[in-house]
């Protein structure tokens, strides 16, 4: 009966001293969320490769006037090919500083038939991304085949010969199922590391720039920006801003 009665009293006492305390802070009674450099974005690239040379090519002509590193630059995997899932995926270039006119195409693989075609310019240099239409379905992609598309720098109008070309390719996959159910998520930075840790370039870098552009203060994002660029040669361009969104 005395333990009994110990057992209550004990019981009642600490009830008080729980009534007593003040309430703990949020921070304190839940995790915060883990901050990005926590959860690194670690592109694992796909076993393809395509054709040609993405660093200042050019099929129309041959430019000696432009260093490598202030040359158009396209936002490729160093295989010169990316993956994607989307109809209508996005294309990211740099672009000098330079009043030419920019065009971008979109090719079928065998270079016959234009899917998309547009131009634009730039008031000042950085890195430029267009977007094929989701709207229009005639200028989608489709599952499993290859297109190529290409960056044009327009030097001279009457002379398309003096063109400063670079090229890539893309390819649409169909999503494995484990993939989909990853990308059910809201949450983009989960997003962003499932594309990138399966190899889906187009949307890895589209996520990620996406993001920048909402917190283009964030440094942890410029820094995943940064080693994302770097890890596929792009060093040069690495550091350059998001300028325009097409």
């Amino acid at each position: 009966m005395k333990r009994f009665l110990h057992l209550v009293a004990l019981s009642v006492a600490v009830a008080a001293i729980a009534v007593t305390m003040p309430n703990l802070p949020a921070s304190v009674q839940a995790q915060s969320r883990p901050i990005l450099l926590s959860q690194n974005v670690n592109f694992t690239p796909p076993n393809v490769t395509a054709p040609g040379n993405r660093q200042g090519g050019t099929h129309r002509g041959v430019i000696r006037d432009c260093p490598t590193a202030l040359c158009i630059t396209p936002l490729v995997p160093m295989s010169n090919i990316g993956l994607t899932l989307a109809e209508s995926p996005t294309f990211f270039v740099y672009v000098p500083q330079t009043s030419a006119q920019i065009e971008f195409t979109l090719l079928t693989e065998n270079e016959d038939e234009v899917v998309y075609e547009t131009a634009f310019t730039i008031d000042k240099p950085g890195i430029v991304g267009v977007s094929i239409p989701a709207a229009d379905k005639t200028k989608s992609i489709e599952v499993g085949k290859r297109y190529v598309w290409s960056f044009s720098m327009i030097r001279d109008p009457q002379d398309r010969s003096a063109d400063l070309v670079v090229k890539g390719w893309v390819q649409r996959i169909e999503p494995q199922p484990n993939i989909k159910s990853s990308l059910a998520t809201s949450d983009p930075m989960s997003r962003l590391n499932v594309y990138a840790t399966n190899g889906i370039w187009y949307e890895t870098i589209a996520t990620l720039a996406q993001m920048r552009r909402q917190a283009p203060n964030d440094s942890r994002l410029t820094a995943e920006w940064t080693k994302l660029l770097q890890s596929q040669g792009l060093e040069a361009v690495a550091t350059e801003p998001l300028v325009k969104s097409l």
